[in-house]
């Protein structure tokens, strides 16, 4: 709804603004940008005095040449994600990574480079060996040629992705599914599993070693086997469905299968921890933990995604996997979606998280438990709310570092739900401060399920704050140009240090938010020396909006998206600005074409899209003109408009249909303007 209101109010701007063109306005410079902009950054377009063009100041992300072209190599759902994580890294592993990237065939580049997007920047600087990103996309498809439940699926187009199709018994009916994208790359393809580094590993030590001697577990637990042991891939030779959603069974497709496996590889007993997969299997010998690890890659060479599921407050790990929904599941008591088993066993469930690959942790507690909610809000000295705080939480018995972790939003918010009957401390770290400065401080006593609790946290540091205040125009405003702004923030980064492994993950939360404001020359020095200043259009905390303005001076002024009250959150902002001329009645044509183009083509809106998007196109005088969409091999398929056209801005609107009314299939098409023979292209992609 919110996407077609901005569509609807952008169509009548467009309307408004052809209106103006035609009788008082030109378009003299036009600016489309998208860009990361980092806590405590800014960015700014400025006119000039007596100029009629926009001057741009955007931050670098310091990106090397070789990083630059692996993120044009990328497709586009995963640009932005890598140019974050390459932003976080030196030179030299900027180039190593992206070496890997230029290098790959189809179809591995797209996992490739999100391995490279996606792997906290600690581990991809450590021992691990690169290759490693290569050699488990490559067994991850060659083990796909092994099974009959599931298969990878390859998507084409500037957007291209991979995924998995995969079988269910359901209700006595084979089921046949479509994984989300997101979880078939973060639970199929990321190479690490929990604490440990992905790497070579000699099965007899547990340590780092090339191959031959070193082997990686996607290729080592499917294919291998000890004496005397089952080997996995035929096991799975015979499974037709991924599980039959049956409960605490071993008669459960693939799922049973490895559960069978576990059971008769692993023995669940005391012994030495280790946090390698192939050490794991060599030993045959663990418990809960080492047990979970297995698993979750013995699960994950199979094609099936899954996490490991952790439990501190009971001192226990388990697994879940991932069918529309995520199952709870432990194979060294064949529990199979049996989330309730752990409170039969007595225990008070006090928190439960997932662990994602890049050390991110979500939580699951509902599952497990009856709950309470925890709303924790944490406030700098002067009442401000503080992003990117980390919340720790601990529950008494309870093994490692607590029972369960967050990360506050720009809001200075985090929600929680935690087990009933417990009693809960905690302690907020951040860069400002910590509180309690020591130690921890007791939340709730003996929480009940159902109930919400708040927990108010001042830190003794201040966030950074604007001191704008809104302007007034001049008494006699010139009106000789005017900006439109239409600006969006599709998500924002939030970045946190992980307990367990002390990696810093990155998490894309929508929408993002920004200050926005524009103000004249002499409030923009105050603005950029850090004194109280004035501004128009002030927007602060915003999210989208289409702003315009009328410049009231002839001074120079500056449109500016400001992400300096935040302290963690990275903001993801796509701008289009456009600059236009008032002009007086009697100008001569001539010199009005002067002023701008011929003939402007604007990117459709949305795009990609489905199942319409808006075309945009500008002709500075009258005349004949086509406006037609042509397919990747170059077949016009669709005339959208063909004749005389008036001069001014004008939006066309295609259905994703031919010429014919027959509705195209997904892909990339081309949209070609021409004029006085002049023409402009542009790129749309449908996907359905």
């Amino acid at each position: 709804m919110k996407d077609c209101l901005r569509i609807l109010f952008f169509c009548f701007c467009c309307l408004l603004v052809s209106t103006y063109i035609s009788a008082e306005w030109v378009l003299v410079d036009s600016a489309s940008f998208t860009k990361l902009l980092p806590s405590g950054e800014k960015c700014y377009v400025s006119v000039q005095s007596s100029t009629n063009f926009l001057i741009l100041c955007l931050p670098s992300d310091n990106l090397t040449d070789d990083a630059e072209t692996a993120v044009e190599i990328a497709p586009d759902w995963l640009k932005m994600d890598l140019r974050d994580n390459f932003r976080r890294l030196d030179d030299a592993t900027q180039n190593l990574y992206a070496d890997l990237i230029i290098n790959a065939i189809y179809p591995f580049i797209d996992e490739i480079c999100f391995e490279v997007a996606h792997i906290a920047p600690q581990t991809l600087t450590s021992s691990m060996n690169p290759q490693i990103l290569l050699e488990n996309v490559i067994t991850l498809y060659s083990n796909d040629s092994f099974f009959s439940y599931v298969d990878i699926i390859d998507y084409e187009g500037d957007d291209y992705y991979s995924t998995t199709v995969y079988y269910v018994l359901e209700e006595g009916e084979i089921q046949e599914i479509e994984l989300p994208r997101e979880i078939y790359y973060w639970y199929i393809v990321h190479p690490k599993l929990h604490k440990e580094v992905p790497n070579y590993i000699n099965p007899a030590t547990g340590s780092p070693a090339d191959p031959p001697t070193g082997v990686f577990w996607r290729d080592y637990l499917m294919n291998h086997n000890d004496t005397g042991y089952p080997l996995l891939r035929t096991r799975l030779d015979t499974c037709q469905v991924l599980w039959k959603c049956e409960q605490n069974t071993v008669n459960n497709g693939a799922v049973g299968v490895i559960t069978q496996w576990i059971l008769d590889v692993m023995t669940f007993q005391s012994h030495t921890h280790h946090d390698q997969p192939v050490r794991i299997y060599h030993w045959h010998i663990g418990t809960c933990s080492v047990h979970s690890y297995l698993t979750s890659a013995t699960a994950r060479a199979a094609l099936i995604p899954a996490t490991v599921n952790v439990m501190y407050s009971d001192n226990h790990k388990i697994n879940e996997f991932w069918d529309r929904r995520w199952v709870a599941w432990e194979p060294v008591n064949t529990y199979v979606d049996n989330p309730g088993g752990y409170e039969n066993w007595g225990w008070d469930v006090a928190s439960a998280f997932n662990w994602r690959g890049d050390s991110f942790i979500w939580d699951t507690t509902e599952k497990y438990t009856e709950v309470c909610t925890l709303n924790v809000n944490v406030y700098d000295n002067n009442a401000n709310p503080v992003d990117g705080a980390r919340i720790k939480i601990y529950s008494s018995p309870c093994v490692s570092w607590g029972a369960t972790a967050g990360w506050t939003d720009f809001d200075g918010q985090k929600l929680f739900l935690l087990g009933d009957d417990r009693t809960y401390t905690g302690q907020v770290t951040s860069s400002i401060g910590n509180y309690p400065s020591t130690g921890m401080e007791t939340i709730i006593t003996n929480s009940g399920a159902g109930i919400y609790y708040n927990w108010f946290v001042i830190l003794p540091g201040t966030v950074p704050v604007l001191d704008i205040s809104p302007d007034s125009p001049p008494a006699e405003p010139t009106d000789d140009y005017r900006i439109i702004v239409d600006y969006d923030l599709p998500k924002k980064i939030l970045y946190g240090d992980n307990f367990d492994d002390d990696n810093s993950f990155s998490e894309s939360i929508s929408p993002g938010h920004i200050d926005f404001f524009i103000c004249d020359e002499e409030n923009f020095n105050y603005y950029m020396a850090d004194q109280s200043f004035q501004a128009f259009e002030i927007n602060q905390n915003s999210s989208d909006n289409i702003i315009d303005f009328v410049l009231p001076t002839s001074d120079s002024w500056y449109i500016i998206f400001s992400n300096e009250e935040n302290i963690v959150l990275t903001q993801e902002l796509h701008a289009d600005i456009r600059l236009y001329q008032e002009l007086p009645s009697d100008i001569p044509e001539d010199e009005i074409k002067q002023l701008h183009p011929r003939l402007t083509l604007y990117p459709n809106y949305p795009n990609p899209f489905n199942p319409e998007t808006h075309i945009t196109f500008y002709l500075s005088h009258p005349g004949e003109m086509k406006l037609e969409i042509y397919n990747v091999r170059g077949q016009k398929i669709r005339t959208l408009k063909s004749g005389f056209q008036t001069a001014g801005e004008h939006s066309i609107v295609w259905k994703g249909r031919d010429d014919n009314g027959n509705a195209v299939s997904s892909g990339i098409y081309f949209y070609r303007l021409e004029s006085d023979d002049i023409f402009k292209i542009q790129k749309a992609v449908l996907m359905k």
